[in-house]
């Protein structure tokens, strides 16, 4: 086997080393026999070493191809599948199909459990909702403050854009905390176990994920501005977006940080109504 890695902080790298909390995480994801897991950022097999006690195979991604030919070599041996590279360019679908054909799983529930890089966590957090057709549940360290914003409720300063998108297609749940002192090295900052899992029925309508992305993201572009002016930035007449907030049953001086998910819903859906002509030809 090679010699181990050092940490590399260009790469984010603060290795879970905690035994009670690996525990904890894959106690969480209550991984059994029958699961194929994934996993982004393996370090240094910590984590890897407990679910491949328990599940049916791990698929891992190592951006770090030094530790990838490390944890290769450790490995190799047992029902895992390594892609060396950066898991926001890989094909996830591809490499779960894969994955499944080589451990014959066919029909395995798909689990991501991981100790997320915390430099890309929100990129590949994004990455996973768009692939959670084909994802059973996530269990995911992150660092505190992302984990609260996901887990975030109306009305907080901690609620907004990845709160509503997140909370929109997955139930999230912020689990336990870990300290500094449970990974080499330690991290500056406090972390949290998130649980998010797929919604059987959305809260937002599926024929309209891309225009209620783009209509929450103009929303928390300016947080403590009212709808009826923050809304125009989508390109639309003032009186358009008024007619889309009367329909929505949501009034003009509401402010995105207090509307709750559903209420999001009904205003992509009345914003994906065409405007009159007249209203086209006002300004705003």
């Amino acid at each position: 086997m090679n010699a181990l890695p050092p940490p590399r902080k260009r790469f984010g790298q603060h290795f879970l080393r905690d035994a009670n909390i690996l525990r904890r995480i894959v106690a969480a994801a209550e991984v059994t026999s029958r699961d194929l897991i994934v996993e982004i950022g393996p370090g240094r097999g910590a984590l890897t070493e407990q679910l491949l006690e328990r599940a049916a195979g791990v698929v891992a991604f190592e951006l770090d191809r030094d530790l990838a030919s490390w944890l290769d070599g450790r490995f190799s041996s047992r029902r895992w599948r390594l892609h060396s590279g950066d898991v926001l360019d890989a094909d996830l679908a591809a490499c779960i199909a894969q994955a499944r054909a080589d451990f014959n799983l066919p029909e395995a529930p798909v689990k991501v459990v991981a100790n997320l890089p915390y430099n890309v966590s929100t990129p590949i957090l994004e990455k996973l909702l768009l692939a959670r057709q084909a994802l059973t549940d996530i269990v995911v360290m992150l660092q505190r403050e992302v984990a609260q914003r996901l887990a975030a409720a109306p009305g907080g300063k901690d609620y907004g854009y990845f709160s509503v998108i997140a909370q929109a297609y997955f139930e999230v749940r912020r689990l336990f905390d870990a300290p500094p002192g449970a990974f080499q090295p330690p991290p500056k900052v406090m972390s949290s176990v998130a649980r998010l899992t797929p919604r059987a029925n959305a809260l937002a309508p599926p024929d309209l994920e891309t225009s209620f992305r783009r209509v929450v993201g103009v929303a928390f572009e300016q947080r403590r501005k009212m709808l009826s002016g923050s809304l125009t930035r989508l390109g639309l007449p003032r009186s358009a977006v008024l007619k889309a907030l009367a329909a929505a049953d949501i009034a003009p001086e509401r402010r995105p940080e207090t509307l709750p998910i559903e209420a999001f819903a009904r205003l992509a859906r009345a914003l994906a109504e065409p405007p009159a002509a007249d209203e086209l030809s006002q300004g705003a």
